[in-house]
């Protein structure tokens, strides 16, 4: 039992320190995520301010204010991204056709910090994707792996940008992982079967602590050989036993009596003396 309980013990401490580095690494994928939805949304203004340079080139053409996003989901990633890239292709082709918009200076100044941005995105799509590689190493590594699906962390998914937006969809929507709920909930579990173990290993270490005070009791208590009319020698019994055949007559005060383990006889009487002598 205490095997059982010293093994529980370990398990629950991996469990925690496997959870504390899934977490550290998992908001590190989090926190680089919401980096790049920032810097999408930095480029997304700047194209809402280019359209207001270039409507006054064409009013024919109208382009609709992108709307910036604070989410940071793969599906709403996809889509800043996907509108941002679209428009700027749109209106870059349009400046192809009005050689003054092309050479005013907000338009070229507004070009260049979108390049920028998007020289950003790039270079946060490389911090996050190496965010996701020690998180999903981290992940499968052995032990953690195990306890990784108990605790609901999932694996986290590259990020690949290109105009269209990310590839997969769904893949930073479907990325979850615990906030502290699940690993509340295996604590409580952990702590209830401790303390079931712990109280019956004490209910068995009661039991048995009774069982060896009565076999030692039973070991202390003198036994007796006592000799019939006949020279034959009887028991062992105990000294109720002894005392009960006494008051029923079937032992006088003369009758001998030795301790089990003993060669000396004595009467029944030194009994008497011996309790006498005790209480006195």
């Amino acid at each position: 039992m205490t095997f059982l309980i010293l093994l529980l013990i370990i398990v629950l401490v991996v469990a925690i320190m496997s959870y504390n580095e899934l977490q550290k690494f998992a908001q590190a994928v989090r926190r680089q995520a919401s980096n790049i939805q920032v810097t999408i949304s930095k480029k997304l203004s700047l194209i809402n301010q280019l359209i207001d340079v270039v409507k006054n080139y064409q009013e024919a053409e109208q382009f609709l204010q992108l709307k910036v996003s604070q989410d940071n989901t793969a599906a709403a990633l996809m889509s800043s991204y996907q509108q941002s890239g679209t428009t700027l292709t749109s209106i870059q082709g349009m400046a192809e056709r009005f050689p003054n918009l092309k050479s005013n200076e907000t338009y070229l100044r507004l070009i260049e910090n979108i390049e920028k941005c998007e020289s950003d995105i790039q270079s946060q799509r490389i911090i996050y994707n190496n965010c996701v590689e020690h998180y999903n190493q981290r992940r499968l590594k052995i032990p953690t792996i195990f306890i990784a699906r108990f605790m609901g962390f999932s694996e986290a998914p590259y990020l690949q940008f290109d105009l269209s937006g990310v590839n997969d969809v769904t893949s930073l929507k479907e990325f979850r992982t615990d906030d502290g709920e699940r690993l509340q909930q295996l604590l409580s579990n952990a702590g209830n079967s401790l303390a079931d173990a712990t109280k019956a290993l004490s209910n068995h270490a009661g039991a048995t602590g009774k069982l060896i005070a009565s076999k030692v009791k039973e070991k202390k208590q003198v036994r007796y050989f006592y000799m019939t009319p006949g020279g034959t020698p009887k028991g062992p019994i105990g000294k109720n036993e002894l005392m009960a055949l006494k008051a029923d007559n079937q032992l006088t005060a003369d009758t001998l009596i030795s301790v089990a383990g003993s060669e000396m006889w004595n009467s029944i009487s030194s009994i008497d003396s011996q309790d006498a002598t005790i209480n006195s």
